[in-house]
């Protein structure tokens, strides 16, 4: 549900930590521990926080955006990188967001790992509606990764396949007006 900030305040006790606050203490434990666990539990906090809009300034000042693109660069753990794909997936609806993953090479990064992660459907589904999202004119499909998204297409899981219309669709849209 999104908040309003009168409704955080609110809900958050005297003696309780804000928003603000709390977002960079989860910022500060991701790159203090070393504990995968705790990187998982943080990394969902921090995805679920991004759902909100309200939260944005919050996430961008302690660069969790940030976060999330090092793990989608560099992670292997399935869990992690869901995590991530998630928060870049909430979050790339900001503007100013939008226009640091697209500029910073993250949309070529989340087409490798489409590629790669065909058959983790919550991953692939985080991915693929990231790149919806950033729109048309930000994610080409070139011959390569075209092909991936037809094969998707046809993917038994009804939410891929779905997503991968659309792209395709966006896509067709893209070249019949050019």
């Amino acid at each position: 549900m999104f908040s309003t900030a009168d409704r955080l305040a609110k809900r958050t006790p005297k003696e309780g930590i804000d928003r603000r606050t709390y977002i960079s203490l989860l910022v500060d434990e991701y790159y203090e521990t070393s504990n995968i666990e705790a990187k998982q539990q943080v990394t969902a906090n921090l995805a679920n926080f991004a759902y909100d809009p309200i939260n944005w300034p919050f996430l961008k000042e302690w660069k969790a955006h940030e976060l999330f693109i090092e793990i989608l660069n560099a992670s292997f753990d399935p869990v992690l990188l869901n995590h991530a794909a998630a928060g870049v997936c909430n979050l790339c609806l900001d503007s100013q967001t939008a226009e640091y993953l697209i500029l910073g090479g993250t949309v070529r990064q989340i087409k490798t790992l489409v590629a790669k992660y065909r058959s983790n459907g919550d991953l692939l589904g985080h991915l693929l509606t990231t790149l919806i999202q950033l729109g048309r004119e930000a994610v080409l499909l070139e011959d390569h990764f075209r092909k991936v998204i037809l094969a998707l297409k046809s993917d038994s899981n009804k939410k891929i396949s779905n997503l991968a219309t659309v792209l395709l669709e966006d896509h067709e849209v893209v070249h019949k007006t050019a």
